[in-house]
Formats: structure tokens, C-alpha cells, sequence
């Protein structure tokens, strides 16, 4: 197979950043970078879901793991399914920009050049095979994302929101970075494989030395570093504030993609990588996992902009997935995969109907959703089906994974550690609480006039994603659950080797 072929995805993305700078200086018409966007993004959708469902076409085979470019990068069931989502979720953020923000707003340019290397940056940690590669695609990813969250310039949120951003990432990436190398230190090698097997030979014996007090410490500090992309507790401080002071499209992007990109990381470091000395960390990731679904859903609980409770609940989905890492098990992590992907589409779609509020100037507050089923029923509607998703009410999708994940993390603390079994308990009241403050917004949007009697006309671009959230989230996910977690149980097999 053609090493370009496969990595085709990631060269394309290369070349349209190159060409947005060359139209804007061609053209300088602000409709062609949206567009040269939203193609790239549909060609590159279109190639992934090709080469999954007919991977002989491409001469590809999604069943064994191919290692291009030395080993650094890794195409497999795992790497591919993320990817999909990423570009997914970058196709909906550049589709909704365009009604977002106005005709004569500076450096759009800019915008969809720092949107395209973000999405590269993502598809880059989900093939990587190496703690280089992960490290790089992160960065990539972060540094483009600290430019979006301040984009407007001009705003004061937004400023401080990219300030906050960049220093709090700066700071994890350095935590992260120390991290790696006490590990390349103790094992002598980057790879993922390679230092699972001298990790592997240290536990069994076969490699001799005292190194676990340092590894322990190197996982220490790659989980408060890589804490912060996925904002657990306690590295949670700078979600709310980001998510509050960012362009909506921006926060979008953040909530849906980049926290699955940090999950990507998290699993590959110790749900492999660090697997023979889960011992060490099983507790810590524990208690961080208890702390963020508790308090996410507390601070939750008194916020009245809508941003903010979205981030709050954000962290506390972030610790019902942390759940499934200690228990380390096959069906755990399938779960755990299923609620991250599924996860994406919720939040996705949430922020989407906040980003079509903002974009016809009603405003961030809870106060703004008063009486929106009667300004959009599709609007409503999707923002319901997201939330409800959210809770994981049944029959939708978000039911699905969360009854995926808790089921198979419980049956492993049945079958090992029964303080696993907390964690499940845990979730499930945490999610019984976290349904005060989604029905709190489901009850503004049907219960209430709406504060002003202005009509508004939501972008087109708006409905039809919304439109596409209800059938996804609500019909065609739980009727194909099955086939869902078959996928997710391949993706968890081939991370977990």
C-alpha cells in the first residue's frame, strides 16, 4: 500500500492551509475561504467513510494496523473512527462560521486556515504511534486552537478567554513534556510499544532495576498535563471561562473535538502504553474521575450562562468516561469509546443551537432560550434531543453509550476491584442529578414567552445541522446501537493490542 494513500487525509489538510493564505491574496473574496474550507473537509469525509466501508477500493484492510512513516503514525480501526468525527465536527464548525460571523469580519482568512491546522493536529494524535507524534499533534492542534478562542480581538471575553488559554495550555504541555521524558529516560525508547514492553518486562521480571517510583511520577505528571486538554478535575478551572469568552463556533470545536482528542491521548498512554503498572494509577484516575462528574454537575447547577453550565457539564461527562480506564477491560473501554463519540455529537449539537442564538443576537444567557419552541421547533427540538442525550434518557443515543459504558466498567468491578463499582453508582446518581439543570433549559424553551417579541430568522445552516443532530441522536444511532458498539469494541481491541 501507498504510504500517501493512506495518509492522504492529512496531505490534503496540508494543502488546503497552504491555498487559504493564496486565495486571500488572489481573490480576497471572504466566501472562498469558507468554501475552499467546507470542500476539503467533505473530500476528506468522503475518503474516510470510503475507505471504512470499502476499504478494498482503496487497497486498504481496516482489520490489520498499518505503521506508516517509520511506526510514527498507526491506521486502525481505533485511529479511523476518531478521525471520522474530527472532520465531522470541523465540517460543522466551518459550516456554521459563515452565519456567525458577519460578511465584514477581518481575518476570515485567518480563521479557516487556524480551523483546518487544528482538525490536522487532531487526525495526527489519533494515528500517533509515538510519544513524539502525540506530543506534536497536540501542539499543532492547541496552538491553532489559542488563536480561535481570540479570534475577535476586539472583545474583551475573548481576549482574556485566549490569554487564560494559552498560559493554562503552555503550562500542560510543559507538565506533559516533563512527563515523557522520565519515561524516555527510564525506557530509552518513544514508542507506545516499546515502552509497554519494557514496562511489561520491569513487572514480569525480565528487565531489572528499581524505575516504578519514576514511572509513577511520569504518569503523574502526563495525567495532569493531558488533564487539562479533557479539563478533569482539579485541571478543570480554565474550561469555563474559555468556553464562556470564545467564538461559539470556536466553542464548538473545543467541546466536541479537542476533548476527544485529549481522550484519544489518555487512553493510548495508560490504557496501553502504562497498562502493566495500572496498579499505581488505577486509584488516582479513580478519584479524578469522581471529583469531576460530582462537582461538574454541582457548579452546574447555579450558572445562567449557558456557555458556562455547558462546560461545567463537559467535566463532568469527562469523569463518567474516566470511569471505564480503571477498569481496563475490553467492554469497559468500548464503552468508554462509544460515550466519547457519542459525546461529540451531543455537545456538538448543543453548542450549534447556542451558536444560532448568538448568531441572530439573542444573546449567551439562560434567559435567551425563553420561549425558543416558539421561535424554532427544530431549534428546540434538537437542543432537547442533545440534552436529553446528555442526562442519558432513553431512547436516545446518549442512553445508549452511557448504559455501554456503565454496564461494562461495572461488570469489571464485579469480576476484580469491587471499588470500581463505586465509580458506577457515582455516574448514575450524578446523572440523575445533572437532569435538574438540562430540564431547567428544556422548561425556559417550552414553559415561557420568549423575554423580547422580535421574530428571528435562523441561519439555514443552523436548521439543517440541527436537523441532522435529531435524526442522528435520536433515530439512527439507537437503531443501529449494536452495530455501534461493535465498532467501538473493535476500536477498544486494536488500542488495547
Amino acid at each position: 500500500m501507498e504510504p500517501s494513500s493512506l495518509f492522504l487525509p492529512e496531505i490534503v489538510l496540508v494543502a488546503s492551509i497552504m491555498t487559504i493564505p493564496g486565495l486571500y491574496m488572489l481573490t480576497g473574496t471572504k466566501k472562498s475561504f469558507a468554501l475552499c474550507s467546507n470542500l476539503t473537509l467533505i473530500s476528506i469525509l468522503l475518503f474516510l467513510i470510503v475507505s471504512w466501508f470499502n476499504p478494498e477500493a482503496l487497497s486498504m484492510d481496516r482489520d490489520v494496523s498499518i505503521f506508516l512513516l517509520y511506526g510514527h503514525f498507526k491506521i486502525d480501526v481505533f485511529s479511523q473512527i476518531f478521525k471520522i468525527i474530527f472532520v465531522v465536527v470541523a465540517l460543522t464548525v466551518s459550516l456554521i462560521s459563515s452565519s456567525y460571523f458577519d460578511e465584514d469580519e477581518p481575518h476570515q482568512a485567518e480563521y479557516y486556515t487556524l480551523l483546518l491546522s487544528s482538525t490536522l493536529g487532531m487526525l495526527v494524535v489519533a494515528s500517533a504511534n509515538d510519544f513524539l507524534t502525540l506530543f506534536l499533534g497536540i501542539e499543532i492542534s492547541a496552538f491553532s486552537s489559542y488563536a480561535l478562542v481570540a479570534f475577535r480581538k476586539q472583545d474583551d471575553n475573548s481576549a482574556e478567554a485566549g490569554a487564560k488559554y494559552l498560559l493554562i495550555g503552555a503550562f500542560s504541555s510543559a507538565l506533559t513534556l516533563y512527563g515523557i521524558s522520565l519515561l524516555y529516560a527510564v525506557t530509552g525508547s518513544l514508542t507506545f510499544d516499546g515502552v509497554h514492553a519494557f514496562i511489561d518486562g520491569l513487572s514480569q521480571g525480565v528487565v531489572t532495576g528499581n524505575f516504578n517510583e519514576v514511572i509513577f511520577i511520569s504518569s503523574l505528571f502526563m495525567l495532569a498535563g493531558l488533564g487539562f486538554k479533557i479539563a478533569v478535575v482539579p485541571f478543570h478551572a480554565w474550561a469555563p471561562d474559555v468556553y464562556q469568552g470564545a467564538p461559539t463556533p470556536v466553542t464548538t470545536l473545543l467541546a466536541a473535538a479537542s476533548k476527544a482528542m485529549g481522550f484519544i491521548a489518555i487512553f493510548r498512554v495508560f490504557s496501553f502504553t502504562l497498562e502493566s503498572v495500572s496498579e499505581e494509577w488505577k486509584l488516582v484516575l479513580g478519584l479524578v474521575a469522581l471529583a469531576s462528574m460530582t462537582l461538574g454537575n454541582l457548579a452546574a447547577i447555579s450558572q445562567e450562562d449557558i456557555g458556562r453550565m455547558l462546560a461545567y457539564s463537559s467535566i463532568a461527562q469527562a469523569g463518567y468516561i474516566m470511569i471505564a480506564i480503571p477498569a481496563m477491560t475490553d467492554d469497559a473501554m468500548s464503552g468508554a469509546i462509544a460515550h466519547t463519540l457519542i459525546h461529540a455529537f451531543m455537545k456538538g449539537g448543543a453548542f450549534v443551537v447556542v451558536a444560532g442564538l448568538g448568531a441572530v443576537g439573542l444573546g449567551y444567557s439562560l434567559e435567551s432560550y425563553k420561549g425558543l419552541a416558539q421561535r424554532s421547533q427544530l431549534l428546540a427540538l434538537s437542543m432537547t434531543v442533545c440534552l436529553l442525550s446528555l442526562v442519558g434518557i432513553p431512547p436516545f443515543a446518549g442512553f445508549i453509550s452511557k448504559f455501554l459504558l456503565f454496564y461494562g466498567t461495572l461488570q469489571a468491578g464485579l469480576s476484580g476491584e469491587t471499588w470500581i463499582i463505586a465509580l458506577v453508582i457515582a455516574g448514575v446518581l450524578n446523572s440523575a442529578l445533572s437532569l435538574y439543570y438540562y430540564l431547567k433549559i428544556i422548561r425556559y424553551m417550552y414553559l415561557y414567552e420568549p423575554v423580547e417579541a422580535k421574530e428571528v430568522v435562523f441561519p439555514n445552516s443552523i436548521r439543517y445541522i440541527s436537523l441532522v443532530t435529531i435524526l442522528l441522536l435520536g433515530i439512527i444511532f439507537p437503531l443501529y446501537w449494536q452495530s455501534l458498539f461493535e465498532i467501538c469494541k473493535e476500536a477498544a481491541i486494536a488500542l488495547m493490542g
